[in-house]
């Protein structure tokens, strides 16, 4: 597996977090781009998994350090590339506050937006992981952070830092996987 493709359409005055990570500004380009990528990935054997949905380009901050709100109303073209790449089998969220979409509540976390936009609206319906759970764009403990995921629709949860007693408990608090994602996280084959 890899996180790519970076589908996200890079806006004039965002952040550069997601700097040369960007295949292009134009969404036709990134998304027919991106699809290329992710099927070049797949015949080689590698499961690419498309982030961050539903359109990181316009934060204005670094989700790393600090949650990114984005005020925009009009977002079609930030939909655009996921939606070309719907029948992709991984997808990753992001951890931005869409104001328009849910006013109170980061995307990982958001049940409307995981249910109304990346799986309505974009059409999604592959595996869903968040993004790394660990960054500083989210408040509560590592254990919160992965079952607010997981309760929003995620299907797993990201937390990437390798602290052993953070990981430990988030293992612990995480219901097992049910027979239903399991067979959904059968590799697929390639092309």
């Amino acid at each position: 597996m890899v996180a790519a493709p970076v589908l996200d359409v890079p806006v004039p005055g965002a952040h550069d977090v997601i700097g040369d990570r960007a295949i292009a500004a134009d969404p036709a380009v990134v998304g027919a781009l991106g699809a290329d990528i992710a099927w070049g990935l797949m015949f080689q054997g590698v499961v690419p998994v498309m982030k961050h949905m539903p359109g990181h380009g316009r934060a204005g901050l670094d989700s790393h350090h600090s949650l990114p709100r984005v005020t925009a109303t009009a977002l079609d073209a930030d939909f655009a590339p996921f939606a070309a790449n719907r029948d992709l089998p991984w997808g990753m969220t992001a951890h931005i506050l869409y104001e328009a979409l849910d006013p109170a509540t980061p995307a990982t976390f958001s049940r409307r937006i995981i249910e109304e936009v990346i799986r309505g609206r974009i059409g999604f319906r592959g595996i869903l992981v968040s993004d790394d759970l660990a960054m500083g764009a989210l408040d509560g403990t590592p254990v919160s952070r992965a079952l607010r995921a997981l309760a929003a629709g995620c299907d797993l949860a990201l937390y990437c830092p390798g602290e052993p007693a953070a990981n430990r408990a988030v293992l612990e608090a995480v219901p097992d996987l049910d027979k239903a994602l399991i067979l959904r996280l059968k590799p697929t084959p390639a092309p």
